[in-house]
């Protein structure tokens, strides 16, 4: 054969193994660790996403330019998000691990670590943190580090944050409602607030309306949408809190104790609506009072005085607290002069 030809085909088998190297996305172990976990730029992270080994289950973060998402479904909590990021950027190697116990290490973090994926643009990671388990003293955390195009290290780290001392892995978790917004009403400007209806099922002539001008100015009605003289500054600071609402917790109750809430007459029920249109609705139920008995002479309270259950989003059953609403939950002769 043709000396030329027969190296025409050398290099075409080259550049034909070489092609399918790159475009082969099956992790390989390294005969060197990889050390540099940080992501100095974590204003450049747009996913993340954390996978359970054990429980088998997944969280999605993607950034938006209306904010973080979760699964493509809801809205993030950026508290948590923010944690994530902060862990990013300030993640460092404590130590290696002894090579005598990376055996053993290695073997705990196969079933039970967490595969967590950071995005930095496009399709592929930039890189993925094995995070494992706590060492015994719970300084620490075992991690590996992968990188997609080069591999995944040969050997775990023991793994630690500046400022803070303890297990990082709590912070990988799955769970969905931890991550999901808590965020019941909030606006940048009180001024989109177009009104508030408040309805009290048990006594109607309690409940009214307040709406707000787009100068800003109050009127207030009652339940039948007639005018009623009010209190301005009474009026303003029982909207005041919408401007950040949020609920405490997400409760999963079974499915008969929940149905049998639902079908119990609210104790109130609030709709806010927008100048844009929008309009966010809450039914809530007070809780019976299972506190201390009070003193002597002293009358037992009928509702607990913080939480309170409520049903937003059309569907989801939460826990708030009383105190931020307690204002709003007034009858109207609260703000008349």
């Amino acid at each position: 054969m043709n000396r030329r030809v027969l190296l025409l085909l050398v290099v075409i088998v080259l550049g034909a193994a070489a092609w399918w190297l790159m475009r082969n996305d099956a992790p390989t172990t390294l005969d060197r660790p990889l050390s540099d976990f940080a992501v100095p730029d974590t204003a450049g992270v747009t996913r993340i996403f954390i996978a359970d080994t054990k429980g088998g289950t997944t969280v999605d973060l993607r950034r938006t330019k209306e904010g973080w998402r979760l699964n493509d479904v809801f809205m993030a909590k950026q508290h948590e998000v923010d944690l994530l990021l902060k862990t990013f950027k300030r993640i460092e190697v404590k130590s290696p691990v002894p090579k005598s116990l990376q055996p053993k290490t290695l073997r705990v973090m196969a079933a039970t670590a967490k595969r967590v994926e950071i995005y930095e643009g496009g399709d592929k990671p930039s890189k993925i943190w094995i995070v494992g388990h706590g060492t015994q003293d719970h300084f620490g955390t075992f991690m590996l580090l992968e990188k997609p195009g080069i591999g995944r290290s040969n050997a775990p780290f023991i793994m630690g944050m500046g400022g803070f001392t303890g297990i990082l892995t709590t912070r990988f978790h799955t769970d969905l409602d931890h991550f999901r917004s808590s965020d019941f009403f909030h606006v940048a400007d009180m001024r989109d607030i177009a009104s508030v209806k408040v309805e009290m099922p048990a006594a109607p002539a309690n409940g009214y309306q307040i709406e707000q001008g787009e100068d800003g100015r109050f009127s207030l009605k009652d339940h039948l949408g007639r005018p009623v003289p009010f209190d301005t500054v009474l009026v303003h600071g029982a909207i005041l809190p919408l401007k950040q609402t949020n609920f405490e917790k997400i409760e999963r109750w079974e499915p008969a104790k929940r149905d049998s809430l639902l079908r119990t007459t609210p104790n109130l029920i609030m709709s806010i609506t927008q100048r844009d249109g929008t309009t966010t609705s809450g039914r809530f139920w007070f809780r019976a009072y299972k506190g201390e008995e009070p003193p002597f002479g002293m009358p037992r309270p009928l509702y607990d005085p913080t939480y309170m259950d409520a049903l937003i989003q059309d569907t989801l059953h939460v826990q708030m607290q009383r105190p931020a609403f307690e204002r709003l939950f007034q009858p109207i002769r609260a703000f008349r002069p």
